[in-house]
């Protein structure tokens, strides 16, 4: 008897098997065929999986730092699709097919999960049948045939309600081995019959609770495991097993079953662990962002409100859409006809089981359609459960037809996905395949190849040394800012792609600090109301102003036209020399003669020396006024200047190691920002070499020159003063002017965070656009290296102290920022708000009782300052106080946000 079973198993096993070979068969077929781009969301998701690629060359696997770093390289959304990607890319290298092989395994998982969740609720042949379903689902294979994330989590989501539900049964299968009639423990449907067992068995125990046996451990041990790796891949996963968790959780607590439910609770635990790490390296982004995931796209794409009946059919109306009519109708007619054959109700089989599943489904189906961002893909994890119940009711079907009906209907549903993946019959095909199976049909793209990797190339060619940054203007799925910064990506990281012009006030300031452009003729795409001013605005200046000329059109697969523009001055130029170099040398300085404070002063360096060294190299730039004598309070004597060369944009490309043996010549056009306190004077250059690698130092001697700093009207002063307090320092809408290098722009911005909320309004708003143009804000670096290396020198000086605390929190390096912060509140111990900031940072670290002892000096200070009443609740919250915390927060009233 034990011999058939295994042979029966080994069966099944082998046609589970056959099943995930021929949908992998299907799937690769149309991936070698495909010649499409990815679109927003899977380019974004690729190019992920590349910056992860990276990250795994060199591991530094006992560094917390190289941790830290490696979760910020996903911070809104959980990277365990990434990190499961990197070996296939491993080891068939590169490209948007290759990464979707890592569907192969998903696609395992899953159909492994659905076969034993199969076998575990009814038998062998619903696990078969149900598995077979899967790969033949439409919202399934739609989906399996583009690197998103929503397959991946059915997967991870179907695997984990695998190991839920063995868990609920381990008891059950405990005491039918026992000898007594098995039952789920946990259900709560069971409680009565539960506990007359119980009493009969363990009348003379102390306890009326069961031991509990190893399987349940184990169990409980791989489910905590299994959500918590879910929740790493998307963490939608709570809103598809909050409720089967929550009926668990109750069924436990009305049975007095306290060991399950501290098995339950430990389980929840081990999965806040194994996803920890990264949501408490990102928490903050991640909430921010929830908000811009679901409201705002809501809003945005008109999704029905919650209180219309349109929010709570919407999913329910795309069922078909989802499963075909023929693999939702055919099951259902089985379970009718079933159910009027039967004799009572007591011959229903396995009512349980099917009351678990619908426990799933429906608590997914109701707590999705409460999101109000509405979309068919975030609902397909409950689509392999709803393929074990549509399995179920196949085999319900009377004996005598019922094989015929269950072939003919994975027939049906087999034309119908054919029909969906490739384009037979034409137009007649289509409508045919709408009757039976509605829904869109994903055809691979047989047509003309997109011009991304030529636009690249292009890029490249022009510009071998340098790493540049494209702004994407046109948002199309074909032609959008994800799928150009991919196809950098895949030259090793050479090109981003990013996407500007959305804001009217920062058009100018987008036209500066760029130098490469695409727009498009035709549709635009996905361009919202409101920005398309700002759109218009940005191709206007770029294809019809003198400051860009058209380098390269490609005619498209769409007959539009894709435009690439490069600026006619560029500010970084670089060229070998014949010669080689040891050092870096300034060798000349084009500056004007004369500047007026506050008011960004256009300059041009030229560097040259070896390559690496200026690579690596930071400059400390010091424009140095020499007059002797007392100078007035509230001025300064100098102008900061500090950034590394050629802006950081040196990058070694495809050429060879002997190219670089030579010296090399870079001209940097940029500006300067005289404070707008700078007292009146000749101001002469001084410069010191910094190595960002090494930290090594020296002199670099400077060509003789100067500026004179002058008098300037007290109206042009007032409007520079203006300018500064309410907004970052640039050059206004004069697109003629080079724009500030970024570390200057981020110190400008640091000047304003003694005032609080009211200083950090400006900050949040350019913080945003400034970090586009520096695709990996590397400014930020290059601001803590130079101002770790001034305050070295100048360790009383506030306006550094802020600057360098500043740049620390923009790079989420918590440690750090605390030490710097610490640093800010000795020299500014009378102002609130840097104890305010010490404990904001403390909170994002989860230090709540350090956060708490930071902000004691301020409310000494202070004691009726909303933002640090509110800080202290949130300090008290997280510690527990709960009295103290709704004492604090009501606060939040007066916070002006």
């Amino acid at each position: 008897m034990a011999q058939q079973h295994r042979d029966s198993e080994g069966k099944s096993l082998l046609v589970l098997g056959i099943i995930w070979l021929l949908g992998a068969i299907s799937d690769r077929l149309w991936f070698a065929l495909d010649r499409s781009v990815p679109a927003w969301d899977q380019a974004e998701y690729l190019t992920s999986t590349l910056n992860y690629l990276q990250a795994l060359q060199h591991p530094q696997w006992f560094s917390g730092e190289w941790w830290t770093n490696f979760w910020l390289l996903s911070t809104k959304i959980p990277p365990l699709v990434y990190i499961l990607t990197v070996p296939f890319l491993q080891l068939f290298g590169t490209g948007g097919d290759r990464a979707t092989l890592v569907h192969l395994l998903f696609s395992a998982i899953l159909l492994a999960s659905v076969y034993s969740l199969g076998v575990q609720l009814f038998n062998r042949q619903v696990g078969l049948w149900a598995a077979a379903i899967c790969v033949l689902l439409p919202g399934l294979y739609r989906f399996r045939l583009q690197f998103l994330l929503d397959y991946p989590l059915t997967a991870a989501i179907t695997f984990a309600f695998y190991c839920l539900t063995m868990w609920k049964d381990s008891e059950g299968r405990r005491k039918k081995e026992e000898g007594s009639s098995a039952t789920d423990l946990t259900d709560v449907t069971d409680k009565t019959l539960l506990e007359e067992r119980t009493k009969k068995k363990y009348k003379f125990s102390p306890s009326h609770t069961p031991p509990l046996s190893p399987s349940s451990f184990f169990w409980a041990i791989t489910f905590g495991i299994s959500l918590g790796l879910s929740i790493l891949v998307k963490h939608t996963t709570v809103l598809f097993l909050f409720t089967p968790i929550v009926w668990l959780a109750v069924g436990t607590v009305r049975q007095k079953a306290w060991g399950r439910l501290g098995q339950l609770t430990g389980a929840l635990l081990l999965s806040a662990a194994v996803f920890g790490p990264w949501a408490k390296t990102n928490w903050l982004l991640i909430l921010t962002g929830g908000k811009r995931a679901t409201l705002d796209s809501a809003i945005a794409e008109g999704d029905p409100a919650l209180n219309t009946i349109d929010a709570w059919i919407y999913y329910g109306q795309h069922l078909p859409e989802h499963i075909s009519w023929p693999l939702l109708l055919i099951p259902l007619v089985g379970l009718i006809l079933y159910w009027r054959r039967r004799q009572n109700s007591s011959s229903i089989l396995h009512l349980n089981s099917c009351r678990w599943l619908a426990v799933f489904w429906g608590g997914a189906y109701l707590i999705n359609s409460l999101n109000i961002n509405k979309d068919d893909r975030y609902v397909i994890p409950y689509l392999p459960v709803l393929s074990i119940l549509l399995a179920y009711c196949l085999t319900l079907w009377p004996p005598r037809w019922g094989r015929q009906i269950r072939w003919g209907t994975i027939g049906l549903a087999i034309l119908a996905m054919l029909f969906h993946m490739w384009p037979l019959g034409g137009a007649f095909g289509h409508s045919l395949v709408q009757i039976i199976s509605p829904g869109n049909s994903s055809y691979p793209y047989l047509g003309k190849e997109w011009p991304h990797r030529e636009v690249i190339a292009e890029i490249i060619d022009r510009e071998p040394y340098l790493q540049s940054t494209l702004g994407v203007l046109p948002s199309t799925p074909e032609i959008n800012q994800h799928n150009l910064n991919y196809y950098g990506a895949l030259a090793n990281f050479q090109v981003y792609g990013r996407q500007v012009g959305t804001n009217l006030k920062e058009v100018p300031q987008d036209v500066r600090s760029l130098s490469w452009f695409v727009t498009k003729t035709g549709s635009q795409g996905s361009i919202r109301e409101r920005i398309k001013k700002a759109q218009n605005a940005a191709v206007t200046a770029i294809e019809k102003g003198e400051k860009f000329q058209l380098e390269k059109t490609w005619v498209l697969p769409d007959f539009t036209n894709l435009n690439l523009y490069r600026k006619r001055v560029q500010p970084v130029e670089i060229q070998p020399l014949n010669e080689a170099r040891s050092q870096v040398e300034l060798d000349r300085v084009t500056v004007a003669a004369k500047a007026v404070p506050g008011v960004a002063l256009p300059i041009t360096y030229t560097w040259s020396g070896p390559w690496q060294q200026l690579q690596s190299g930071l400059v400390l730039v010091t424009w140095q006024n020499q007059q002797s004598g007392d100078i007035p309070p509230g001025q300064t004597l100098r102008i900061l200047h500090d950034r590394a060369i050629a802006q950081a944009t040196l990058h070694p490309g495809m050429l060879e190691a002997d190219k670089f043996a030579v010296g090399f010549r870079v001209v940097d056009r940029t500006a300067m920002l005289p404070p707008a306190n700078i007292a009146p004077g000749t101001y002469n250059l001084q410069a010191t070499y910094l190595n960002r690698k090494t930290g090594e130092t020296y002199p670099i001697n400077v060509p003789a020159v100067s500026v004179k700093i002058e008098t300037e009207p007290l109206d042009m002063r007032s409007k520079a003063e203006l300018r500064n307090e309410n907004k970052a320092p640039g050059n206004e809408d004069n697109t003629d002017k080079p724009e500030l290098d970024l570390v200057t722009q981020l110190r400008a911005m640091a000047v304003n965070l003694p005032k609080g909320l009211p200083g950090l309004e400006p900050v949040f708003e350019q913080i945003g656009r400034i970090n586009q143009y520096d695709p990996i804000q590397d400014y930020t670096l290059q601001a803590e290296q130079a101002l770790e290396y001034r305050l070295q020198q100048e360790p009383n000086n506030l306006e550094l102290a802020y600057a360098l605390a500043f740049s620390r929190v923009l790079q989420q390096n918590v440690e750090s920022a605390i030490v710097a912060l610490e640093k800010v509140t000795q020299l500014d111990s009378k102002n609130p708000y840097a104890y305010a900031y010490l404990a904001f940072v403390h909170l994002y670290g989860w230090h709540p009782k350090a956060a708490q002892t930071a902000l004691k000096p301020a409310l000494a200070l202070n004691s009726n300052l909303p933002e640090i009443r509110v800080l202290n609740g949130v300090a008290a919250l997280m510690q527990g106080n709960l009295i103290q915390a709704w004492q604090d927060l009501q606060y939040l009233k007066k916070l002006k946000i």
